[in-house]
């Protein structure tokens, strides 16, 4: 009987290790949850610390006298006497003279006319002498008389700086100042000198153990559209750490995203480990995500005083993404106006999104004496990238087009 037992023991001993396994995998179709559990041996390399013997050392502190010469300073002061301390000020004097200047003004105009007689003028064109005969006149002209001159008396201002000498009396007074000496002192200093003396010293000393590992890995999935499909491999390293792969097989309408990821240890020794790992899938809908850059941008309209109308197929569909616009003047290349709006930015109707970009810094276009002027203004869209993707995308997440404008007054 005894040996029955140990028999039947041996045998669920063998079946139970040959359950366990170090890799796994499975496929979500829309389960809310998964549950996967890893088992395996594995020859890790653990540390102790041993206390070998060693020698240390110790700061020990003794007193010894030291002699040097050090900088002191004295106050030494001298009798200045007083003194006479003398100095030239300008002092600013005016006075008046008489000047004389000559004026001068024009003479008479006196009217002069000169009779031109009557002559006749003949021109040939084509081979055909033509003649005419111009009557005689009287051209007249003013003509002004010599200039009148005078000498006219008139009081002029004359200013100069005249010099004089101004003293005053500094009195006496002590002029003291620290003068720096040499002074040769002993004192008493602390030195330090290094002691040696044996000791233990604690090193770590590495050995190989079989370690068990188990990890229950607990998978929570969100997928509001139920689009998504994925196949999930997991397994279980040299080293006893989990390493996960995952591949989208709805990658052309959703994406996978961590939402979250921790892990508690439930169990950690030389011999057993046991971890629960819980990890939360996000699948999103890529055609959502994607919708902003669908939009079809049709035409655009604008004046110089920033009136913006956008043509849009479904200006819905812009909801959730940032809208950059850009304008530039063709004429020059210089970038007059760039700011980053949202929808709610805009007034949307079925077809346009409109805006008055003067409330948003957009400065008034003047064209050369009125004229229209030339404008290229670019229009991107743009959409965030999901973070903490587990599956790359390979896709662009902003568009953009550029529109040629001769915009007008307002």
């Amino acid at each position: 009987m005894k040996h029955i037992l140990g028999l039947l023991g041996l045998m669920l001993a063998l079946n139970t290790t040959a359950l366990a396994q170090d890799t796994a995998e499975f496929e979500y179709a829309q389960q809310s949850t998964e549950e996967v559990i890893l088992e395996g041996t594995r020859e890790v390399t653990l540390y102790r610390t041993e206390y070998v013997d060693s020698t240390c050392t110790r700061e020990e502190p003794y007193q010894i006298n030291v002699c040097a010469d050090e900088t002191r300073y004295r106050n030494e002061c001298t009798w200045i006497p007083a003194r006479n301390i003398c100095n030239t000020v300008n002092d600013r004097q005016c006075r008046d003279v008489r000047r004389t200047r000559s004026e001068c003004k024009p003479g008479r105009t006196r009217r002069v006319c000169k009779d031109e007689p009557a002559r006749r003028v003949c021109r040939t064109r084509n081979g055909v002498e033509r003649c005419v005969d111009i009557p005689g006149r009287q051209n007249c002209r003013d003509v002004t008389g010599p200039q009148v001159c005078r000498d006219v008396s008139y009081t002029d201002r004359v200013c100069q700086n005249v010099p004089r000498r101004v003293c005053h009396n500094e009195p006496g007074r002590n002029d003291c100042r620290n003068i720096p000496y040499q002074d040769h002192v002993c004192r008493d200093v602390t030195r330090y000198r290094s002691i040696s003396y044996a000791c233990k010293e604690p090193v770590q000393v590495p050995y190989v153990v079989n370690k068990e590992f188990k990890y229950q890995v607990n998978f929570s999935f969100n997928d509001v559209d139920q689009l998504g499909r994925a196949a999930i491999k997991l397994a279980m390293d040299k080293d006893g750490q989990i390493n996960i792969s995952y591949k989208d097989l709805s990658e052309s309408e959703t994406y996978l995203q961590l939402i979250s990821e921790d892990q508690t240890v439930l169990v950690d020794t030389d011999e057993e480990a046991h971890i629960v790992k819980n990890i939360s899938i996000n699948f999103g809908n890529l055609k959502k995500l994607l919708a902003p850059l669908n939009a079809t941008q049709k035409s655009l309209w604008m004046n110089k005083g920033g009136d913006f109308k956008l043509k849009v197929n479904d200006p819905d569909n812009l909801a959730g993404s940032e809208i950059k616009v850009s304008v530039t003047k063709r004429s020059s290349g210089d970038l007059h106006f760039a700011k980053v709006f949202k929808l709610s930015d805009f007034d949307v109707s079925n077809t346009h999104l409109s805006a008055d970009l003067a409330t948003h810094g957009f400065e008034q276009l003047r064209g050369f004496l009125g004229f229209k002027v030339k404008l290229k203004v670019d229009i991107s869209v743009k959409v965030e990238k999901p973070k903490n993707l587990l599956v790359p995308l390979n896709l662009e997440f902003e568009k953009s087009k550029s529109f040629n404008l001769k915009v007008k007054k307002n």
